[in-house]
């Protein structure tokens, strides 16, 4: 799809002053140019000459894909049928030639069949018909002044190719077309499935009501930005390149802003007089972010905008610079808000970052660049490296006349070699203050129990589907913003932010990565709620920092991501995260219930069950094929799962035949549950001819399914002959009660002394209260709202029913007491099935 640009006729000269955004009835009085009507004849021009057209217009806004457009429907004949030829050239290509060249020869080095072509014979009449195409203008720096570079009018005169462009331009060099363009950009294509279809149905839905991101993403830079992170959340997979959001930001900034340099008047100037555009964005429109983030604010006032972006400016050279930066590049980043966007107080005009997750962005590349150091941090460095200087210069000048004039007082002077030492430690005292910001920010316990970051991220682009707040919320979490923090410190992110002139240097990473490490540990020994574990998972996976992934997660025995909705880059970031512990690292538990987990995204977790003991996959969307995941994985030999929690998965008997396979070959595995699976009498059966070949398991739990009395007899036999298994969970079944005391008897031992199975079946064993009775109506009443509530009604009835029975047969007062305390609290979670179910049908 291709959304054809607004063209319109300007002078270079407007829109240059200290407005931030460009009036839009100024805009809209021009007419709207199609590029097809860019060369036609009545276009305002001279017909003897060829045109030059420039198109500009700040970063993002699409000039490069009008370009790759331009030359395809050229090839189909659709634009530009009057040019018999059309030469597009990369003007950052040209800029690395280093020997002269000639105009034909430049032709003939990319284009080969073009080498003796007569349209470049220097015929005024044939140059008509070529049209040359130059992108990114700005990267080759080109000088018009006649004393830099030379006049030529032969195009077969060798020239530097600065030179050669010069003239075209000047139209000393051929009377020909030139069409000039900037920034190269790139575009994935996404798969076009399902999964797609619904994302891109969610973000269409929102771009309805987001203005803001809607006329972000009309820019195909901010169309890149938004599927890229889209992909990175929903279509990771095992195979995948690491790839991390930070790297995605990074990456854009690198795309719209590589090799731009921000100068006083436009002219050339050397590399010390020279500031790159990304520092310059970064000391303005960062430091807006910044105070943003710090203040929990996302929009900002037109006295802000002047604040902060605008800042002190005093020299006609700073009020230049910015004129240019907020005419090109301010409201690339910066929009107004929509139509709910007028402030709540002043109801003046509010600007918002249009894609919400760049403030959080910025504002981390802020504090990690420095920008925010006070003046005493500022001046270290300066006053450290003069007094280091100063010092060595005046001992070598005392040595020598101490030697003349031995004076003492001269000793004093050695002081001087203390103070480069005192503004180091200070240094570091300052650069761990970043390290300590992340980790306050990552743990603040007013943001404990938001949704995970990565759902945040989400939410941001496909909006937030079901019942809205009645009251716009002007604050938010800025849980994203510690987490680019360090991701900012990665090789790769610092590799990248170099080349924009925004250099983070090694030591500083050392010493924050140290004072991290302390504070990460300490806080992963505190219970954190699912929600913020996920998030150190992602911290530590942008971190991208394998010796400090591996020492955090050695102090964290247990990780409880229960109802985190897990997507195929979660579970990526889970894996990766524990791929880089030792393979002798194992956690206590590994929590993923109610987490969303399918057949695909169980096969990405893999690398994670191999570090976990304790497996709970309860309440997710497992079937029968998973089953042959979970029997490959019990199969491996250095599996160590003790106990694997499969409930509230419909399994089948298909699946559970599956499963059963890995009895055989597995050792480690010592509880198995497999309640609420959808097993039957044939599963039962199944797993009672196979459970001799595993001679670890000692619990099993079969709860919750369609299991009858014979089959359950018959599981119960083979569980009494098993040499470890101490304990069956039977209750919930299709069970008569004749059955139930049948059980109960069969669990006692064969021989006086032999093992006895304790069989839960029932809260009431004969006429006795089961000494089981509190962890099943426990598991009842955890799992009542979820599961069938008329089925577990109907079993609260069977328990209650028992319960009177067994009272009536004792004389005892103190029986009947304890018989009557159980009664009161199935008697209580029976009126709390009936008053959910009066919920329920007054929701409807």
């Amino acid at each position: 799809m291709h959304v054809e640009p607004l063209i319109q006729e300007h002078h270079p000269d407007e829109d240059r002053g200290l407005s931030p955004f460009r009036k839009t009835a100024d805009a809209s009085a021009r007419p709207a140019l199609a590029v097809g009507q860019l060369f036609d004849a009545g276009f305002n021009g001279d017909q003897l000459k060829g045109r030059n057209v420039l198109l500009y217009g700040a970063v993002g806004t699409g000039k490069s894909t009008v370009v790759r457009k331009l030359v395809l429907d050229w090839c189909a004949g659709s634009v530009f049928t009057q040019f018999k030829l059309v030469l597009p050239f990369s003007c950052e290509d040209l800029s690395h030639l280093s020997k002269p060249t000639s105009l034909r020869d430049l032709v003939g080095r990319k284009y080969v069949h073009l080498r003796k072509t007569p349209y470049l014979s220097g015929d005024h009449e044939k140059a008509r018909d070529v049209l040359f195409i130059f992108n990114g203008m700005e990267k080759m720096k080109l000088d018009f002044r006649i004393g830099s570079t030379e006049l030529c009018s032969d195009p077969n005169e060798a020239l530097p190719s600065g030179a050669v462009v010069v003239n075209l331009l000047r139209k000393y060099l051929l009377p020909e077309r030139a069409y000039f363009t900037s920034r190269l950009l790139q575009q994935n294509e996404g798969n076009s499935n399902r999964a797609a279809e619904s994302l891109v149905e969610m973000l269409y839905l929102n771009l309805q009501r987001e203005s803001e991101l809607a006329t972000a993403c009309f820019l195909p830079s901010y169309c890149w930005l938004t599927c890229a992170t889209l992909h990175l959340l929903h279509f990771t997979d095992a195979k995948s390149p690491i790839r991390t959001l930070t790297g995605i930001y990074t990456s854009f900034m690198r795309l719209n802003f590589g090799g731009e340099v921000i100068t006083a008047d436009g002219a050339v100037s050397s590399p010390v007089q020279q500031s790159t555009l990304m520092l310059y964005v970064v000391r303005t429109v960062g430091k807006l972010a910044f105070d943003g983030v710090t203040n929990k604010r996302t929009s900002f006032t037109d006295e802000e905008l002047e604040q902060w972006v605008g800042g002190k400016t005093k020299t006609d050279e700073e009020l230049q610079q910015l004129a240019v930066f907020r005419t090109d590049v301010l409201d690339f980043f910066l929009v107004p808000r929509g139509h709910r966007g007028a402030d709540p107080e002043s109801g003046g005009r509010r600007y918002v970052f249009a894609v919400p997750i760049m403030q959080e962005y910025l504002a981390a590349l802020y504090v990690v660049l420095g920008e925010n150091k006070s003046v005493l941090e500022k001046l270290n460095r300066e006053i450290s490296e003069a007094l280091g200087q100063a010092s060595e210069d005046i001992t070598s000048l005392l040595s020598i006349l101490s030697k003349v004039i031995p004076f003492r007082i001269f000793a004093i002077f050695n002081l001087l070699k203390l103070l480069p030492k005192l503004f180091d430690r200070v240094s570091i005292h300052s650069k761990g203050r970043i390290a300590n910001t992340m980790a306050a920010e990552m743990f603040r316990s007013e943001d404990s129990f938001n949704e995970d970051v990565l759902d945040q991220v989400e939410q941001s682009l496909l909006g937030v589907h079901g019942p809205q707040p009645q009251e716009e919320v002007h604050t938010r979490a800025f849980e994203l913003y510690p987490i680019f923090m360090g991701g900012l410190l990665h090789y790769g992110n610092r590799r990248l932010l170099d080349q924009l002139g925004c250099n983070i240097k090694s030591h500083t990473v050392v010493q924050n990565t140290r004072a991290l490490r302390k504070r990460l540990i300490k806080q992963s020994q505190m219970n954190q709620p699912p929600e913020e574990l996920m998030d150190l998972l992602v911290l530590l996976y942008e971190f991208q920092n394998p010796r400090l992934t591996a020492e955090v997660l050695q102090s964290i025995k247990t990780i409880n991501l229960s109802t985190v909705r897990m997507t195929p880059h979660k579970c990526f970031v889970l894996s990766a995260v524990l791929g880089c512990t030792p393979s002798s690292f194992q956690l206590n538990e590994l929590n993923l219930s109610s987490c969303h987990i399918t057949q695909e995204l169980l096969q990405m977790l893999w690398p994670a069950f191999r570090h976990t003991s304790n497996l709970n996959l309860q309440f997710n969307s497992l079937g029968s094929e998973s089953c042959i995941l979970l029997r490959d994985l019990l199969l491996e030999p250095n599996c160590s799962i003790t106990s694997l929690q499969l409930c509230d998965n419909y399994l089948s008997d298909s699946g559970i035949g599956h499963l059963l396979e890995a009895l055989a070959g597995n050792r480690s595995l010592q509880r198995l549950s497999l309640m609420h699976t959808g097993l039957k009498d044939q599963s039962a059966l199944m797993l009672a001819e196979r459970l001799g070949q595993h001679v670890a398991l000692k619990e099993l739990n079969v709860a919750y399914n369609n299991i009858g009395d014979s089959a359950a007899l018959t599981l119960v036999d083979a569980c009494r002959e098993h040499p470890s298994i101490h304990t069956v969970h039977l209750y919930l079944n299709q069970l008569t009660d004749v059955a139930k005391q049948s059980l109960y008897v069969r669990g006692g031992p064969r021989v006086k002394e032999g093992r006895r199975v304790k069989v839960l079946a029932s809260v009431t064993e004969g006429s006795d209260i089961s000494e089981d009775w509190h962890p099943i109506l426990s598991v009842i009443g955890k799992n009542s709202l979820s599961w069938d509530r008329e089925r577990v009604r109907e079993q609260l009835l069977v328990f209650l029913k028992d319960l009177e029975w067994g009272r009536k047969q004792h004389l005892s007062f103190w029986k009947k007491i304890h018989f009557r305390r159980v009664e009161s609290v199935v008697r209580q979670m029976l009126r709390l099935l009936e008053k959910s179910r009066e919920t329920g049908k007054g929701s409807k």
